[in-house]
């Protein structure tokens, strides 16, 4: 248990003296599926502008790009978003059916009643039974998936239960967790078209207001051009021989470190201007925002005083898996953390397991914890 902050303090060095400051016991996070629209993504000078740039696909991009997009392919930004009929996981859980013991409901995922469909999320309450028919999965599976569908009556919604990996099993979705009057209220929050365009957002490479029905796998999941903008005129720039430098496509990895920062958290939660005080103190008194990597991480030190070398893609490839071993992050802190001296001095405690200790786990969600990127010595009693 965290013991509680001193006050704040906003002094020259600000994040040194906040690196030094202990956050309360934080309350589960009411998450929605995305918060952070990818028109902000769109925007960034790190897309090319689509003057006459048509997408490509990336089957196109793998032609060249044969072992990166292998890698992507299995990736959790390739498979956040996923027909029901390619959920291995659910297909091979341990039980399909859930009891709503709160609000007396029984939950089941069974063969549709639509030949269009595959599997239904079944609710039954009292006499009345309805049923959501299931056409994506939100998420890569890593932690569970949040299912999409569509009712009798064509309204869209977010199932009211979802699969957690650490079950394998269903449970119900987290911040989903209300009473609920009937069957039909039982089975989704429903998806408004705005809300619908928000949730699937940042679960497609691009025109997230296509109807679920219509979204196919080439714009399913985060690809190629979702990061790296339109491609047609790469590859003409490639074909008649361009540099990498004039080859028109955007590189994140070239991006300096707050404007990356801020191009990831489009979706993993933006982080505020470097001036804004007020928001970044709420970031520190809200320890839900552990959720948020790229708004913690502009707290750290070690952020801060790297001189740009610390960014997302100093410690993650957003093309492959993400590590499972701790001991895969010691590389990259060791990179800066080897000297005996100086502001990048070693840990005098250990050399292994680094982010076990300066980027503890925290439980935010049903089923779930994160790596805190608020990177510092954390006190504990």
């Amino acid at each position: 248990m965290y013991l509680k902050p001193r006050p704040l303090r906003f002094e020259k060095n600000w994040r040194h003296s906040f690196s030094r400051q202990l956050l309360p016991c934080g309350l589960l996070l009411r998450i929605a599926l995305s918060v952070h629209t990818p028109l902000a993504v769109a925007r960034s000078d790190a897309h090319p502008q689509n003057d006459g740039n048509s997408f490509v696909g990336s089957q196109v991009c793998a032609g060249c790009h044969v072992e990166i997009a292998a890698a992507h392919k299995q990736s959790d930004h390739a498979r956040t978003l996923r027909r029901v009929e390619e959920l291995d996981e659910l297909l091979q859980a341990n039980s399909l059916k859930f009891h709503y013991k709160s609000n007396d409901v029984e939950y089941r995922i069974e063969k549709s009643s639509k030949p269009e469909y595959l599997l239904d999320l079944v609710a039954v309450k009292g006499q009345l039974t309805d049923r959501l028919h299931l056409s994506w999965g939100f998420g890569s599976g890593r932690r569970g998936v949040t299912f999409v569908g569509k009712t009798d009556r064509g309204g869209y919604g977010q199932s009211l239960v979802s699969w957690y990996q650490k079950l394998n099993a269903l449970d119900i979705t987290t911040g989903l967790d209300r009473s609920v009057s009937d069957a039909t209220d039982a089975l989704a929050d429903g998806l408004t078209p705005a809300k619908r365009v928000e949730c699937f957002s940042c679960h497609v490479t691009r025109a997230p207001e296509t109807l679920p029905e219509v979204i196919d796998n080439s714009i399913a999941g985060i690809q190629c051009e979702r990061c790296h903008g339109p491609g047609e005129a790469h590859v003409k720039a490639i074909r008649a021989g361009a540099s990498q430098t004039g080859s028109k496509i955007g590189n994140l990895g070239s991006l300096r470190a707050r404007e990356q920062i801020r191009f990831c958290g489009a979706c993993h939660g933006e982080p505020p201007g470097e001036s804004d005080l007020t928001a970044l103190s709420e970031i520190i008194a809200h320890h839900t925002t552990v959720r948020f990597p790229p708004k913690r991480l502009v707290l750290s030190r070690c952020f801060d005083e790297s001189d740009g070398r610390l960014k997302c893609t100093t410690c993650h490839d957003p093309h492959s898996v993400l590590p499972t071993s701790l001991s895969a992050f010691d590389v990259k802190c060791l990179a800066c953390h080897s000297s005996k001296s100086g502001r990048f001095s070693a840990c005098p405690v250990s050399r292994q397991d680094c982010v076990s200790c300066h980027m503890p786990r925290e439980k935010l969600m049903m089923h779930s914890d994160f790596a805190d990127h608020w990177i510092r010595k954390v006190r504990t009693p």
